[in-house]
């Protein structure tokens, strides 16, 4: 009864996760460069509501001319790792400082080693507009997966690791890297908030770039 009673406890929060990646994915994957070129920039978070808009505009006109030298009917995918991984060895968050209360918390869930690696389940990310998400064990494995000639546009390769929350789930942090090519990509920590029961991507922290 315990095992099962456990069991369902961690379902309901990988439930819970991939709703809030899911949530997240489409300003994720545009912030990321992932498929910028391709996908209408989303509309400016409650956080950003009284950002720049000229930015803002200047994203929707580098958008249109993208549109008009690919075309729409362009095939868009992204090979996305196969699991959502832990961060508590990763040398790169040892030096990051985070003063607010609940992303400080996240962060310290970070360096918890009973938090394990999990399968992700792409079926529960919804696909956006016309991307389509394929696991990356699908592809050549090495740098092969730049050498193959496709019959769709492959972006590039999108590793997520799991996300960690602070104890009132207002606050969430989580690994992210894009690589574009053997010598092309970035990684990042997403720091999210929950403001009036939505989430939204507060900062981007930049790791590392090649």
């Amino acid at each position: 009864m315990l095992i099962g009673l456990q069991s369902c406890k961690t379902d309901n929060v990988e439930d819970y996760e991939l709703k809030v990646l899911d949530e997240i994915f489409n300003d994720l994957i545009y912030k990321m460069g992932v498929a910028s070129w391709f996908i209408p920039p989303p509309p400016p978070s409650i956080i950003d509501l009284h950002g720049d808009t000229v930015a803002y505009q200047r994203n929707i006109d580098d958008y249109t001319k993208q549109i008009k030298k690919w075309g729409k009917d362009t095939t868009i995918v992204i090979a996305v790792t196969d699991t959502l991984f832990t961060c508590y060895k990763d040398n790169y968050l040892e030096r990051q400082i985070f003063t607010e209360y609940g992303y400080n918390e996240a962060y310290k869930a970070m360096t918890d080693s009973l938090i394990t690696s999990r399968p992700l389940d792409l079926s529960k990310i919804k696909n956006r507009e016309k991307i389509i998400l394929k696991y990356h064990s699908e592809f050549p494995k090495g740098t092969q997966i730049w050498k193959k000639d496709y019959d769709f546009f492959l972006s590039g390769v999108l590793t997520i690791s799991r996300i960690y929350f602070d104890s009132s789930r207002q606050f969430g942090l989580f690994y992210c890297s894009f690589m574009c090519g053997s010598l092309c990509g970035d990684g990042v920590i997403v720091c999210i908030h929950k403001i009036n029961d939505k989430w939204a991507i507060e900062k981007i922290i930049n790791l590392w770039v090649s």
